[in-house]
């Protein structure tokens, strides 16, 4: 800032309101300065700016795995808000085998960012809870005690997608989970719940968030004859679901004609046209915009106790169920 302000001719202060956009300087000496900075090839550093005012606005954004279009459509949530409030975002993406959680959250520290959301984090609750004291999280898509939450009612949406699949008259409903860490053991307790109460038997095949893996996983499921293959499998989200169908479909099995398939998510994949995937939707925009609000409130005011909003997720049918 002081080259630019010695090449334009005006003191620093009048660089720094130029590029602030506030006011102090005319317009024809705002315009000159920033002409002058773009001929220099000046950037503003916003983070450094941010620690320059001793209260840091930048946010940072944690995604678990950029492959899963649910987290896009979250992100997409976040960064309406953020644009609506000029602020700037420092994204950094994990792993689905969560082996990246710590080194992501803790690049994202060094940062010197004022929030951090974290969308799908992995880890233990107490991990967590341990990065909170150092610096505000927004956890998004999963409940974490004490750390401020956004989260869908996982409980809830599997019952509903079981029950759902038992007014069909599907009765071998098998379910293909995802691992049971902190926080993600809701979709299979819903699922184990609601064929308990309906006097059937709960199957579960432990997967994990990979499409590959989940067709591997159910493959040999799908290859027993008519009368011992499930009728149909709710899987843990959709890329699972995904995985569901290309085993199907390399087995010769008909969907929905042969084997129903639900997926969880309403991710952009299961909506497009000829995938057509029968899924849970847990507004997953709608998780991000509201944990860019809490973002907000936790920058204005850092001793709020946490705050917890679940969202009741929601039936969409499309093609890939049927009557058995």
């Amino acid at each position: 800032m002081d080259d630019v302000a010695k090449e334009a001719g005006v003191s620093r202060a009048l660089v720094s309101m130029a590029f602030r956009n506030v006011a102090g300087a005319s317009d024809q000496t705002r315009l000159r300065i920033l002409e002058v900075a773009d001929r220099m090839g000046y950037r503003v550093n916003r983070i450094a700016s941010s620690l320059a005012s001793h209260s840091p606005k930048t946010l940072a954004v944690f995604l678990l795995d950029l492959r899963q279009d649910i987290y896009a459509d979250m992100y997409d949530g976040i960064r309406e808000i953020t644009d609506q409030n000029n602020q700037h975002t420092v994204l950094s993406v994990g792993q689905s085998d969560r082996s990246r959680d710590a080194s992501a959250l803790e690049t994202l520290v060094q940062s010197r960012v004022g929030v951090i959301l974290a969308a799908g984090l992995l880890m233990p609750d107490t991990h967590v809870q341990k990065h909170n004291q150092n610096i505000p999280i927004i956890s998004v898509a999963r409940q974490i005690p004490g750390v401020d939450s956004v989260y869908v009612e996982d409980f809830v949406g599997a019952v509903m997608a079981t029950e759902y699949l038992l007014s069909l008259g599907q009765k071998r409903i098998t379910f293909l989970s995802n691992p049971q860490t902190n926080g993600y053991t809701g979709r299979l307790e819903g699922y184990k719940k609601a064929m308990r109460d309906s006097g059937l038997q709960p199957n579960i095949i432990m997967s994990n968030y990979s499409r590959g893996q989940a067709a591997a996983d159910i493959k040999p499921i799908l290859e027993l004859d008519s009368e011992q293959r499930p009728t149909a499998v709710f899987a843990h989200n959709d890329a699972a679901a995904l995985g569901v169908l290309d085993a199907a479909f390399g087995s010769g099995i008909r969907v929905p004609e042969d084997i129903s398939v639900l997926g969880f998510d309403n991710s952009l994949i299961s909506r497009a046209p000829g995938t057509g995937l029968s899924t849970i939707d847990i507004h997953g925009a709608e998780l991000g915009s509201i944990a860019a609000r809490m973002a907000q409130r936790r920058l204005t005011h850092q001793d709020i106790p946490a705050m917890q909003k679940g969202i009741t997720p929601s039936l969409i049918v499309r093609s890939t169920t049927g009557k058995i």
